[in-house]
């Protein structure tokens, strides 16, 4: 993967070629490089308008200050200091919600009633924050619905996910009993194993800034669209740099898998995520793999308590989670857009040995 993209590129066609010739692969890399040539195009990469409207954003920040966002906009970080309170929030625009991602707060009405302005101001139906032992109540207490628990996530003390929810659709789930079955089938029937030996085919590697083409194409191939712009290769490069590392699966040195880890130092955890397969290569266990690789990483960055927000309504990614001894905490509705649409998210936590 420390090639030049197109000395790497050749040597992919040729090894795919050869193998071709001989017939010595089970896997159809006819049916690979086919994908590859035609990649389905998404809101990041396409060549049409999308329903987003990315284009030109118009966000409000306060009463009477806006702001216009020229060019494919995802979010923007707002920080807000008040004399009793200080809030630092994610305009989440792709996801139409509004994270709060740290707060310090005397007067918590103050600060949650000028986060209620900015929600609605904007359009936004969702309103999310990670709140700790001492104080989740005031978000109880202020109209906040329990969606779950991010256990060991403050350096190993328990997160308390709650969110405000202001439109029917949003807080509604037409798939909850489903989901909810989904959970007690693995938890009651589903024996866990140990992860499945590698086909000698299979190699993974801790990716760097010249593996970003190949994680582009595998996002590109498995997601019409996802909550975060992984399709975007400035994006990847961005988080690479700042607290995200990914490994990637490669068959025959060639990249069919990827997953990814979001590091938080400050609180000594890590959200395992971005977990992709392309088709011809799913069924071959390489996620279990590549999660028990990151799991490692992070344990040589003394990060120690790791989670996941996985589709409620994929048995797959659940069922891995599972088998490596994740423990399920709750569900967050209508989370976020993925494949197209507002998605559950089931939450899976595990401390690190």
């Amino acid at each position: 993967m420390g090639k030049s993209k197109s000395k790497q590129a050749q040597l992919q066609k040729e090894e795919i070629s050869s193998l071709l010739e001989t017939q010595s692969s089970s896997q159809s890399y006819a049916a690979i490089e086919e994908s590859h040539d035609s990649m389905p195009v998404d809101e990041w990469g396409g060549l049409e308008p999308t329903e987003k409207k990315m284009g030109v954003v118009s966000l409000v920040l306060d009463k009477g200050v806006r702001t216009t966002a020229i060019g494919t906009i995802y979010g923007l970080d707002f920080e807000i200091e008040e004399d009793d309170y200080r809030v630092n929030v994610f305009f989440d625009y792709y996801n139409r919600r509004l994270k709060i991602l740290h707060y310090e707060a005397e007067n918590y009405a103050r600060m949650l009633s000028r986060l209620a302005y900015l929600a609605e101001a904007n359009n936004f139906d969702k309103v999310f924050v990670k709140a700790t032992h001492a104080d989740y109540q005031q978000f109880l207490s202020h109209g906040y619905a329990m969606e779950g628990v991010l256990k060991y996530y403050f350096q190993g003390q328990d997160a308390y996910v709650l969110s405000r929810f202001t439109s029917l659709e949003r807080i509604y789930s037409k798939e909850l009993i489903e989901e909810s079955e989904l959970i007690e089938k693995l938890i009651y029937d589903t024996p866990k194993k140990k992860a499945r030996d590698l086909d000698d085919r299979i190699t993974i590697i801790l990716a760097d800034e010249s593996s970003i083409p190949e994680l582009v194409r595998i996002y590109r191939e498995v997601f019409a669209t996802y909550p975060s712009p992984l399709t975007n290769a400035d994006y990847i490069q961005a988080v690479m740099k700042r607290n995200v590392i990914f490994r990637i699966a490669l068959l025959d040195n060639y990249a069919v898998a990827a997953a990814s880890a979001d590091i938080d130092h400050k609180n000594s955890n890590a959200e395992l995520t971005d977990c992709a397969t392309v088709s011809e290569a799913q069924g071959m266990g390489l996620m279990q793999h590549l999660l028990i690789h990151l799991e490692k990483d992070l344990l040589g960055l003394n990060i120690m308590n790791t989670y996941t927000l996985a589709r409620a309504q994929s048995y797959g990614m659940n069922c891995v989670f599972y088998r490596l001894d994740y423990e399920f905490s709750g569900r967050l509705i209508n989370n976020c857009d993925i494949f197209g649409q507002f998605e559950d998210m089931n939450i899976w936590t595990k401390k690190l040995e």
